[in-house]
């Protein structure tokens, strides 16, 4: 049975990711990301239809990668030493470093359905530096979020080009899902 309606957003976390000398991933284990409030996840995507005999003879569909958006009420510091490049200095402020290359890391999330509570890895992450703003108190207290951005491309798993995992409620991997850094998946014929 697959879920007629989905709704939530928890336990999101990230693994940093990293290329051994034989171009093959490895993911460290997972760290949480506290304070999601949304995601959105769009397919990086294009169409060209090719007409021969004065017809559409075949559409040709590439797909890219994926374009996610996280909003957060604050991204832990823990997450901009590790993944955007900020690092701590002898006052353990934290310091932006922009000559510093952000990091590859996975990037896995929960979500609840009617039928199905399922958890998803995103294998190869890139995060784009955050903007941040905030503004004065009023009558009432608006508290302030910080968008992460972020482009999830595809990772070689065998014979397959792969751009994310989902398990749901039952599946052999499940309770394990954020435990360990994620593995990427067999896929047999």
């Amino acid at each position: 049975m697959s879920n007629k309606v989905t709704f939530g957003l928890k336990n999101v976390h990230y693994s940093l990711a990293t290329i051994g000398n034989d171009d093959t991933w490895s993911f460290g284990a997972p760290k949480r990301l506290k304070g999601a409030q949304e995601l959105t996840a769009e397919v990086i995507s294009g169409k060209t239809d090719v007409y021969a005999d004065d017809r559409i003879l075949a559409t040709l569909v590439s797909n890219s990668g994926t374009t996610l958006s996280v909003k957060f009420t604050e991204i832990d510091d823990d997450f901009k030493v590790d993944v955007l490049g900020f690092v701590n200095d002898s006052n353990d402020n934290l310091v932006e470093v922009i000559s510093d290359r952000p990091k590859t890391f996975a990037l896995g999330y929960e979500f609840q359905g009617d039928a199905k509570s399922r958890r998803v890895w995103y294998f190869l992450c890139t995060a784009s530096p955050i903007s941040e703003g905030t503004k004065t108190k009023q009558e009432s207290i608006e508290a302030n979020s910080i968008t992460l951005n972020i482009t999830a491309r595809s990772i070689e798993s065998g014979n397959y080009s792969v751009i994310r995992q989902i398990a749901k409620f039952g599946d052999d991997n499940y309770n394990a899902f954020f435990t360990t850094g994620p593995t990427l998946p067999t896929i047999g014929i």
